[in-house]
C-alpha cells in the first residue's frame, strides 16, 4: 500500500537585515500607541469635566426647587395632623351619638324631655333682704320642699 506523505513545508530563513526593521517598527507603532492613548485620555477627561460641570449647575437649579418642595410638605404634614385629630374627634362623637346605652341622655341634652323615672329638681333663689323681712323667709326652698 502506498501512503501518501505529508510534503514537507520550507520555510524561508530570516535574513538579519529584517530583525531591526521589526523592532524599528514595533518602536514606532508603540510611540505611536502612546500618542493616541494620551489623545484618547486627555478627551475621555475632558468631556468628563464638562459632564460634571453640567451635572453640578442642574443640582445648582434643582435646589431651590427641592427647598420649596419640602416646605410644601411640612405644610402638608401639619394639615394632615390637623385633620387626623379632627377626624379622632368627630369619630368618637360619632360612636357617641350612636351608642344604644346613650341614647337617653342624649335625648335629654338635645331635648326638653326628661326620663319619666327622674323628677325635676327646681333651685330656687333666696328672695331680697325687703322682702324677706316681709314674709319672714329666708331660707332656700327646693321645689316646695321645707
Amino acid at each position: 500500500m502506498a501512503a501518501t506523505r505529508p510534503v514537507p513545508q520550507i520555510i524561508p530563513p530570516i535574513s538579519p537585515s529584517r530583525r531591526p526593521r521589526g523592532r524599528r517598527i514595533s518602536q514606532q507603532r508603540l510611540t505611536s500607541n502612546r500618542r493616541l492613548l494620551t489623545v484618547e485620555t486627555t478627551v475621555k477627561l475632558g468631556v468628563n469635566l464638562v459632564l460634571s460641570a453640567f451635572a453640578l449647575s442642574a443640582l445648582i437649579q434643582m435646589l431651590p426647587q427641592h427647598r420649596s418642595a419640602s416646605e410644601k410638605l411640612q405644610d402638608i404634614r401639619a394639615e394632615v395632623k390637623i385633620t387626623e385629630e379632627r377626624v379622632i374627634k368627630e369619630r368618637e362623637e360619632f360612636t357617641r351619638y350612636f351608642d344604644p346605652k346613650q341614647t337617653k341622655s342624649i335625648m335629654q341634652e338635645q331635648g326638653n324631655r326628661i326620663d319619666p323615672n327622674q323628677k325635676p329638681i327646681i333651685f330656687l333663689e333666696e328672695r331680697s333682704s325687703a322682702t324677706a323681712e316681709s314674709t319672714d323667709e329666708s331660707k332656700t326652698t327646693y321645689a316646695g320642699l321645707d
